[in-house]
């Protein structure tokens, strides 16, 4: 703790010789925040969609930041590094990376602060792979990071990548073993995305779609029995680049099937933009194998529509969301060759984020994708899974401004939950959240933003939550 605390001290020195740069090429900031509530837990929309910052009890914490931005020749250079030292939740480097870009080609390495490309991070209830809810995952990535249009009306872009989860000591910490919980540690991580965009740039009609797909694969899963190796050699790093089974003697589940735990989504935004207000239309549709790849879970998805208003500042931005986890392509699941038994069909019972050999899609105990679908975190029996991964609910988010220096968002979301297709809940369980923040720029260079947010909860999933958060951040 006293050298995550000293790293930030040295950080935080750093700032005024950042301000000495007269080209601009160093940029830093400082910042503190700070959480209290009473209930049972942090209301969900002050814990959620953070990038993990944020603790279920009341918090505070000090973070720095220092970023570079040059040209090197004919690459553009980004870099950065962004240190917390909290209390109420951990403490480390949240982000350290650098950034290469020649044209149109793009390298990547280190740990940053990520959302989805086709969904609005701030009012959305989250993307449902990666919504930007969990800690960023330190990873290298190379591809084309921005559209890159190969005729007037088409673009495309793409990425892969390969990283490892940063969380097995809070797992060792938190997962009940004795009690019979169990986790994997170690995780590596794999991912792919690719995106087609049709339209001229900012043009009146625009559309959007693509996949990604994120794999957990190698660790070691712990259990009261010991632990289990998972396949932690380079030829796993390229059996998961072209999905395929594990060697024998790993586990069932891998050596029958697909090494590694998949998730994925495919993606859909239409746009139409007028001369006073833009309407997107979107989907964003989770799987996890080939069945809800061919839309055979039903209405599963996110489902969206996103208002822009250019003219009118007291809102100028709404999403209104439509979340279905319900179907999961049915309630059982298939026999892999259907002639050896009764049941003639394959996939279904897809338990959304959990597996038999990966604790779930979370990491640091926040769910990866839409918060919606409860964080293991919750678990108070130290389980790591994701007991309500059935869900049903609406979200409602929106944005404006009073003046320069006065802006706001507000969300509503209502969820109701079955449990999942294994382990049911008796009754359906219902949550209201409410929440709504203000942010204040007092100089023109907004140099300063000081943060002020209201949550609630009430109901049977994330408990009855009141809370108020506030965040002061001073940028060089």
């Amino acid at each position: 703790m006293y050298m995550k605390v000293g790293l930030l001290a040295l950080l935080l020195a750093s700032v005024g010789s950042a301000t000495a740069q007269k080209q601009n090429k160093l940029n830093s900031f400082v910042e503190y925040g700070a959480t209290v509530r009473t209930g049972d837990n942090t209301p969900l929309w002050q814990v959620s969609n953070l990038q993990g910052l944020a603790s279920l009890d009341n918090s505070t914490y000090i973070r720095g930041g220092v970023f570079y931005n040059d040209r090197w020749g004919k690459w553009d250079v980004e870099a950065g590094l962004d240190v917390i030292a909290a209390a109420g939740f951990s403490s480390g480097i949240q982000q350290a990376y650098a950034d290469f870009r020649y044209k149109w080609f793009g390298i990547f390495a280190g740990s940053k602060e990520m959302t989805a490309p086709l969904i609005n991070s701030r009012l959305s209830s989250g993307e449902l792979t990666w919504s930007g809810n969990s800690r960023p995952i330190p990873q290298i990535m190379i591809g084309i990071p921005e559209y890159l249009y190969l005729l007037p009306r088409l673009a495309i872009k793409g990425e892969i990548s390969y990283g490892w989860f940063t969380d097995s000591n809070w797992l060792k910490d938190h997962a009940n073993v004795a009690g019979g919980a169990w986790y994997t540690k170690n995780i590596k991580y794999h991912h792919k995305e690719g995106f087609v965009r049709i339209g001229v740039p900012d043009g009146k009609w625009q559309l959007d779609f693509g996949m990604t797909l994120d794999t957990e694969f190698g660790g070691q899963r712990v259990t009261s029995s010991g632990e289990v190796d998972l396949g932690n050699t380079l030829k796993d790093y390229f059996r998961i680049f072209i999905p395929g089974s594990a060697d024998e003697d790993k586990p069932a589940n891998d050596a029958l099937f697909y090494q590694g735990n998949f998730v994925g989504t495919e993606q859909i935004r239409g746009t139409y933009r007028g001369k006073d207000f833009s309407i997107s239309a979107y989907l964003d549709n989770y799987f996890e194998d080939f069945s809800a790849m061919g839309k055979q879970n039903g209405w599963d998805g996110l489902w969206g529509i996103e208002l822009k208003f250019n003219n009118f500042r007291p809102i100028n931005n709404v999403v209104l969301e439509f979340l279905q986890t319900t179907n999961q392509s049915g309630p059982l699941h298939g026999l892999h060759e259907p002639e050896d038994g009764p049941v003639h069909k394959t996939g279904g019972s897809d338990n959304y984020y959990n597996n038999g050999l990966y604790h779930g899609w979370a990491h640091w105990g926040m769910a990866n994708g839409n918060p919606l679908l409860r964080s293991p975190i919750y678990n108070e029996d130290g389980s790591m899974s994701f007991k309500y991964n059935r869900v049903k609910a609406l979200n409602v988010g929106w944005g404006g401004e009073f003046s320069d220096k006065w802006n706001y968002i507000a969300k509503m979301s209502f969820n109701r939950t079955w449990g999942t297709h294994g382990t049911p809940t008796l009754d359906i369980l219902e949550n209201f959240s409410a929440y709504v923040a203000f942010q204040y720029m007092p100089d023109k260079q907004k140099t300063w933003l000081i943060h002020a947010s209201l949550g609630l909860d009430t109901g049977e999933i994330y408990g009855d939550n009141l809370g108020f958060q506030m965040r002061i951040r001073k940028a060089f």
